[in-house]
């Protein structure tokens, strides 16, 4: 597999630690929204964190969705991930022309100040949430923050995207590493200590090739113990049937009034842009039916 998300623990399970290179999956996700640099490293960052969000969960049915909420002229983001590896999302504003009026192109600075939300559906009656003001818009940091303060765990976040000169995907690559209960200052130092030989998630993605490979350098060979791996793709489960449910969804005044004045609705998916056209005949059985 080209993009996957490996998890592991070490020093006896006193270290919690996962690792996510999604080059083809950032790539995919900027060619079909047509994004911006600012945007497309932003939107990548948040695939790759929602994908390791969704890694820490157990049971087959897990959907995690990381929105991001700001006032900056990006807007935000909202990124999904389940547990077939599979992941969507969309940048809320990629008018790069709305970044750069004032100088500003920095991913924190593009999304602004607000607030993250973490949200996941377990299957049950109502989804986990939890919501944290925004510390650099930088996301890293951000769910680093999530971690330390919402869940207690003291954890070290590093998300990369690095960009050709062709806007092509050269690298993207990221790591969490948690420290359990259990952990000493030893083990924090020791592991601090890699942390910051590392520099970046996509510089050591570089250097050692693979998400293995990354968690191996920072926690050491001998420390470490692999305890699974998932794929990571970017799709969209849209479909005709769920764009018309949407659709309808209007109620049957505002769908009358559309018809009226129009011969098609043409809707459009936020994670994909697929396109979806209904004629006024469907939409006119369909009320005719309520």
């Amino acid at each position: 597999m080209t993009d996957y998300l490996v998890k592991a623990m070490a020093y006896d399970a006193n270290v919690r630690a996962f690792a996510v290179t999604a080059k083809d999956t950032v790539y995919e996700a900027l060619n079909r929204h047509g994004l911006n640099p600012v945007a497309a490293i932003a939107l990548g960052r948040g695939l790759m964190a929602a994908a390791i969000l969704n890694g820490m969960g157990k049971g087959d049915d897990i959907v995690t969705t990381l929105q991001i909420n700001g006032d900056g002229p990006m807007e935000g983001m909202v990124c999904v991930a389940d547990r077939k590896g599979t992941l969507k999302g969309y940048i809320k504003n990629n008018d790069y022309e709305s970044y750069g009026e004032n100088g500003i192109f920095g991913v924190g600075a593009c999304i602004g100040r607000g607030y993250l939300n973490i949200i996941k559906d377990l299957g049950m009656k109502e989804p986990y949430a939890g919501t944290i003001p925004l510390q650099s818009g930088e996301i890293g940091d951000d769910l680093a923050y999530y971690f330390t303060y919402s869940e207690q765990i003291p954890s070290m976040v590093a998300l990369g995207v690095k960009l050709n000169s062709d806007a092509t995907v050269r690298q993207a690559a990221g790591v969490i590493i948690q420290m359990m209960p259990g952990a000493t200052e030893e083990i924090i130092t020791e592991v601090e200590s890699r942390i910051t030989e590392m520099k970046s998630a996509t510089s050591l993605i570089e250097r050692v090739k693979t998400p293995e490979a990354m968690l191996e350098f920072i926690l050491g060979k001998e420390n470490i113990v692999f305890t699974g791996t998932e794929p990571v793709s970017y799709q969209c489960n849209c479909s005709e049937e769920k764009m018309f449910k949407g659709v309808i969804s209007l109620g049957r005044k505002e769908l009358t009034e559309i018809v009226e004045e129009q011969d098609t609705v043409e809707t459009v998916c936020h994670f994909c842009n697929n396109k979806y056209i209904f004629t006024a005949e469907q939409l006119k059985k369909f009320i005719k039916d309520i």
